[in-house]
């Protein structure tokens, strides 16, 4: 655990008071129309353009603001390379606690680190989510990706206590409803069958189906081909046919090949019923 996961996992409720009066109380219309034009920018095709507008950004906003954690959320987003979101994801956690951002970056980090297949590092991450943001959609995701990150070290009981505690929390139907349903199935089914063996064994997922053309649904990117490698073993594991694009840093991970924009998002958004995240991009050539 590097020393700002230690950071996060020590700041609590009682560091997140005294930090309350460097807080504005809102995001200012100017934040939210630069970041707004950045989303157009990478939805256009100039991502480049894009976080170079974000970077000017998160340079210009007083640091401590609701203003500076929109800024690092967006430029996380729409990082090309992993470890960059993961750096401002961090800095958002730890500097902007109290900002409405920081449980969304909570729950990116502690995908992060199930991707690359650390669900005790990733547990930290949901945790601090489930104490700091202990009610409503907040507390669903928590739980439902601390059972995940059981279910990934074959502990199913662990898993199925965790998803237990969602009994009585209120879950709107959507992705969220999805997901839980999809991971009660997998208890229903451990707990039927009399074998460790057959309890644990993967449940296939309904992953997206390609077309072709030019866009794809990036999931990660990152500085060495190993860990891309490592990144397309997992998702292989879940019936998700991932790929890596590029012969050099970033190595994106992405899946499939569709014509249309349309197309794509429709897949990005299968992807996220599976509780994975990503985003448009044009295919690599």
């Amino acid at each position: 655990m590097d020393r700002a996961t230690r950071t996060i996992a020590a700041t609590g409720c009682a560091a997140m008071l005294w930090l309350a009066p460097m807080v504005s109380a809102q995001v200012t219309p100017a934040v939210e129309r630069t970041t707004a034009r950045a989303r157009a920018m990478v939805d256009g095709g100039d991502g480049a353009a894009a976080r170079t507008l974000l970077d000017s950004l998160v340079g210009a906003v007083p640091v401590g603001t609701f203003d500076f954690a929109e800024a690092l959320y967006w430029r996380a987003v729409l990082a090309e390379r992993i470890g960059d979101a993961e750096r401002d994801w961090k800095r958002l956690v730890i500097d902007v606690p109290l900002s409405p951002r920081a449980p969304d970056a909570l729950v990116r980090l502690g995908e992060l680190d199930m991707l690359r297949g650390h669900p005790a590092e990733a547990r930290v991450y949901f945790t601090r989510l489930l104490r700091d943001f202990p009610s409503g959609v907040y507390r669903a995701k928590g739980l439902l990706w601390l059972t995940r990150s059981y279910f990934e070290e074959r502990n199913m009981a662990g898993g199925c206590g965790a998803l237990d505690s969602l009994r009585g929390v209120e879950i709107a139907e959507g992705e969220l409803r999805l997901q839980s349903d999809e991971l009660q199935r997998r208890c229903t089914v451990a707990m039927s069958n009399s074998t460790p063996a057959a309890a644990e064994k993967p449940v296939p997922s309904a992953a997206p189906v390609a077309g072709s053309g030019r866009y794809s649904v990036q999931l990660a990117a990152y500085d060495t081909r190993a860990d891309a490698d490592k990144a397309v073993q997992r998702l292989s594991r879940r019936d998700i046919d991932a790929r890596i694009d590029g012969e050099q840093k970033p190595f994106r991970v992405r899946v499939g090949s569709y014509a249309t924009r349309a197309e794509a998002t429709s897949a990005l958004n299968r992807l996220k019923k599976l509780g994975l995240t990503g985003f448009v991009a044009e295919r690599t050539p």
